[in-house]
């Protein structure tokens, strides 16, 4: 399990090279991060990433390995 989740953790940083991209240009005028194209989709990753480590770590584990959020990340 540990591998799906490190292959969606190299997905989720592409994505949000493309974020950070949209976000910091400011070429769309977002007024939000949310607004942003590619937000959804490092959402969709951070989401998948974190039911993963809560399904495959022990309860007293899943603090450690869960994703932090986009904004976060950004």
């Amino acid at each position: 399990m540990d591998h799906a989740i490190e292959r969606l953790k190299t997905f989720l940083e592409a994505e949000l090279d493309f974020l950070r991209e949209e976000w910091k240009d400011g070429k769309g005028g977002y007024k939000k991060l949310s607004d942003c194209p590619s937000y959804k989709a490092c959402k969709a990753y951070v989401d998948a990433i974190n039911v993963l480590v809560k399904a495959y770590y022990h309860q007293e584990y899943v603090e450690q390995y869960k994703c932090r959020s986009v904004k976060e990340l950004i």
